[in-house]
């Protein structure tokens, strides 16, 4: 009997520290179909025993092979999102106990729909008040961010007077004539990245009025809103009238203006972080003592939803076989949630032996079958909530007196209040890891999240969220930056903690290239890149310019410098950002490509007829293994628009092993110096056995030097077969070799040449047999041939130049003789009172005389008078005059 008992403790103790208890569950994910997925899901003790579902059906312990579920410790790991993957995971953490079931995650496909066709609005609002542009947001996942047309500029957050609600809309405080226009929304999914704009444009007219009622004319009608506890509610209220109406708020009758929980921004209410004594019945009230109180007020009826928070325990504490067992389930959430019972991870079904209902389960008759882990697990559409319970039943034991004695467990309360208590871990903290415990591969290009355009003129918000670390954590972040077609590269590291880089110091109205890449304990992974633009800088334009030339192109201007990024295994996304249209609206654009192989440099049509609110198109169908190049066209009624430069090469990786290195180098063919700074070489390549190449490695050095160090290296992409090799010295000669690359590796190096630059060209001496007869003194500098492009461009400019001087006099004698000859002939008298004019040209965009001259009461006002800022005024009614003649020759 003793050693009964003290077995039976024994076992007791042990199975105390194999209690299942969820130190992370897995959390619900949106990422577009192509897109990898990281679920994580870890449990005490370090032994448990973590297995996954997907839709209920368990899942192999290694993963799916005909899914792509890859499971590893501590999370499961989805490469590419497909339709098949998309759905609901639940991790199970098994031990000797029994087994618990986390809550479960939806994992759900990104997309973002058209806008439902709409009619263009006309918004009327009195002048020195609040306009509201409504935008009725498409369905998207997750919720789209929403953009605005604003004065021929997108704008993404508030800016000024212009201001963008949670709602969608766009609030227009103290609304002017400067206000009027059209205006147009766009949806921006953060994850697909995609941007689709409204088919209907709002127009904005502003109105004067003597005096008018107070009316509101944001929400048009009461409305009832949900929102979801500690969340930031806002509720709009937007009036109109002459004199402005005087806005107020009220709960459930209760003036707000004393609240603390409530901020005011404009006429709108605002509470930070809603919780459950904030539902309720809201009032806003417009009034400008111009009409009827009751008239203008609208209601809110707010109601706060909460997660659901659930506790679970089991009655009875001597629970022998043939008992009846009850438990019980305490929830609470808004609205009310669904409760489900588990048996050691499996759903429990009405039976004559179970009667349960959403607040109690019953077991009868119970026996050895019973014992393990329960689950009361909660949902109500906000979230989801779990909470568990062991019970283990024990058999009667004879004794000498006749009665059963029972074999005490320890209270599943005791189990959980014995449990030592989790230490935190920061969130922030890279622990330490060893490749060489696990087979880790380089880790993903992370997910650029920045728009391609921003306002600001001289720095740039970078963000970003990671992809699939490679199985290990992120050490940091290598990233990139530069303007396009310039050569260096400004470099940022930054912890892999960070998701988040200011670009800093660059320049306005310029286009910029981005390259990032994470990097763990394997290594740097793959680059992701993306293209932006900077905006304009508010400074003032010159006072003074002496020529401006206009060319006008009937074709709308090419697009910037497409980026593209990985949507699938055989296809990518293609990006890009519009130029102007040349006053014709863009109707569609055309994405052709090229693929990077010798003897196929032709573009073709990747896809046509792509709408003009659609900035990014998925181009499918990609070859594994091969690189491509893509770029975009513009087409109005005019036609299309020269290409944008061509993109990065981008290479589709295919499911088997990489791309074997090259063989053979290329061949230098060609090479001259052109100067003494500049070599140029041409070459060829032939690859063998079809091995696509990405590029083109140049190496360089003096050849006196015997030091591998002293090579210097450029990068040439693969579908070039020349390049300038420039800054070198003068008068040197130079080794030069080439090497061909892929992902494999390099090839071996091609054949070797020699190629000396030119000598720097010393100023000419006077010959010998004249230096007697001439004064002593060193000869001109003979010109270099670099400076020919200077010459041209100075000696065109000089004859422009010469041609306007000699032209102004002609003219400004023609129109003083014209002048001189009608006052002679009415004014003989005056014609030697009138002086000359002295003018200083200016730019076109506003001519302004230096010194206007006075004009000549007893002239006629027949003839056309030119205002100081270059206005046309008919009929000579201007105090002022001067010449014509200087317009035709600014024109030209």
């Amino acid at each position: 009997m003793i050693l009964g008992y003290l077995t039976a403790w024994s076992w007791q103790s042990n199975i105390t520290n194999d209690f299942p208890i969820f130190t992370e569950e897995p959390l619900s994910v949106v990422q577009k179909l192509g897109g990898s997925v990281t679920l994580r899901c870890s449990a005490l003790p370090n032994h448990v025993n973590i297995s996954w579902r997907l839709n209920g059906r368990e899942l192999p312990n290694g993963g799916d092979e005909e899914l792509g579920l890859l499971v590893q410790p501590g999370s499961l790991f989805i490469p590419s999102l497909t339709n098949l993957t998309v759905g609901r995971y639940q991790c199970v953490a098994t031990t000797r106990v029994g087994s618990c079931a986390s809550v479960l995650a939806n994992v759900t496909a990104a997309k973002l729909r058209d806008f439902e066709p709409d009619d263009q609005q006309e918004i009327e609002v009195d002048e020195g008040n609040t306009a509201v542009i409504e935008c009725h947001l498409p369905e998207s996942q997750p919720k789209a961010q929403v953009r605005y047309s604003v004065k021929q500029e997108w704008l993404e957050t508030s800016k000024g007077n212009y201001l963008i609600m949670p709602s969608g809309n766009l609030q227009i405080a103290n609304a002017t004539r400067d206000d009027e226009g059209p205006y147009k929304c766009a949806a921006y999914n953060p994850v697909t990245q995609e941007v689709k704009t409204s088919t209907s444009t709002d127009r904005l007219r502003i109105r004067r009025s003597t005096s008018e009622a107070a009316r509101i004319i944001y929400p048009p009608a009461s409305r009832s809103i949900m929102v979801n506890k500690g969340q930031r509610l806002v509720l709009e209220c937007v009036a109109s009238g002459i004199p402005t109406p005087h806005v107020t708020w009220a709960k459930d009758g209760l003036d707000l203006r004393n609240h603390n929980n409530t901020r005011f921004l404009l006429s709108n209410l605002l509470i930070d972080a809603v919780s459950e004594s904030d539902s309720g019945t809201y009032m806003c009230h417009a009034d400008n003592g111009m009409g009827s109180a009751s008239s203008a007020r609208v209601l809110y009826d707010v109601q706060v939803f909460e997660p659901p928070q659930v506790r679970v325990e089991l009655q009875q504490q001597d629970v022998a076989w043939g008992d009846t067992v009850r438990f019980s389930c305490q929830v609470r959430g808004k609205p009310v949630p669904t409760v489900v019972w588990l048996h050691n991870a499996q759903p429990l079904s009405p039976s004559p032996r179970h009667r349960m209902s959403s607040q109690v389960l019953r077991v009868l008759n119970v026996g050895p079958q019973d014992d393990g882990m329960y689950q009361c697990m909660a949902e109500n559409g906000v979230g989801s909530s779990q909470a568990a319970t062991r019970l283990l039943t024990v058999p009667t034991v004879p004794s000498r007196s006749g009665k059963l004695p029972l074999i005490r467990p320890l209270s599943p309360d005791k189990v959980l209040r014995e449990q030592s208590p989790l230490k935190p871990v920061a969130t922030s903290a890279v622990l330490p890891f060893d490749c060489s415990e696990i087979r880790v591969s380089l880790a993903e290009a992370p997910v650029i999240l920045s728009q391609p355009r921003t306002g600001k003129a001289d720095y740039y918000e970078l963000t970003w969220k990671p992809r699939h670390d490679g199985g290990a954590p992120v050490l940091e972040y290598v990233v990139k930056y530069r303007k396009v077609q310039h050569r260096s590269w400004t470099t940022n590291t930054i912890s892999g903690s960070q998701q988040k880089l200011t670009l800093t110091k660059l320049q306005p109205t310029s286009l910029y290239e981005v390259e990032m890449a994470a990097k763990n304990c394997a290594g740097i992974g793959q680059p992701a890149m993306m293209t932006f633009r900077t905006g304009k800088c508010m400074q003032p334009y010159l006072s003074v310019v002496l020529l401006t030339i206009f060319f006008v192109f009937p074709a709308p201007e090419a697009p910037d410098r497409p980026t593209v990024s990985m949507a699938t295994e055989t296809s990518a996304y293609v990006t890009w950002i519009p130029r102007g249209n040349r006053g014709f609206p863009i109707q569609s654009f055309r994405v052709e490509y090229k693929k990077l192989r010798k003897g196929s440099g032709e573009w073709e049509v990747a896809v046509n007829n792509i709408p003009p609110s659609r900035l990014s198109v998925e181009i499918t169908g990609l070859e594994k293994g091969t690189s491509y190049k893509f770029r975009v066209l513009a087409v109005n009624v005019l036609g299309a628009s020269p290409p944008s430069a061509p993109s990065k090469a981008y290479t589709v990786v295919g499911s088997g092993p990489p791309n074997r290195r090259p063989i053979d180098g290329p061949y230098i063919t060609y090479n001259e110096a052109i100067n003494e700074t500049t070599i140029i070489l041409k070459w060829t390549y032939t690859p063998v056995n079809n091995t696509p190449i990405y590029g083109f490695y140049i190496f360089y050095r003096p050849t006196d030097s015997d030091n591998d160090s002293d090579y210097k290296k450029d990068v040439v992409e693969g579908d070039r077969y020349w390049h300038s090799i420039t800054d070198l010295q003068p008068e040197t000669a130079y080794d030069i070799k080439m090497q061909c690359f892929n992902e494999g590796g390099e090839s071996e190096f091609g054949n070797v040449v020699i190629m000396e630059t030119k000598a720097r060209l010393h100023q000419r001496t006077t010959p010998p047999e004249t230096a007697s007869s001439r004064p002593d003194h060193p000869g001109n500098p003979v010109p270099r041939p670099g400076d020919l492009p200077y010459l041209i461009v100075g000696v065109v400019l000089g004859a422009f130049v010469f041609i306007i001087v000699a032209f102004i006099p002609i003219c400004l004698w023609r129109v003083w003789a014209k002048q001189k000859q009608t006052l002679d002939m009415r004014f003989p008298t005056l014609a030697a009172t009138v002086s000359p004019c002295q003018y200083t040209m200016v730019p076109l965009q506003g001519l302004a005389l230096g010194r206007p001259c006075p004009v000549d009461p007893h002239l006629t006002p027949a003839h056309t008078v030119y205002a100081p800022k270059g206005e046309y005024i008919p009929n000579g009614k201007h105090t002022k005059r001067c010449l014509p003649g200087l317009q035709v020759i600014l024109a030209l």
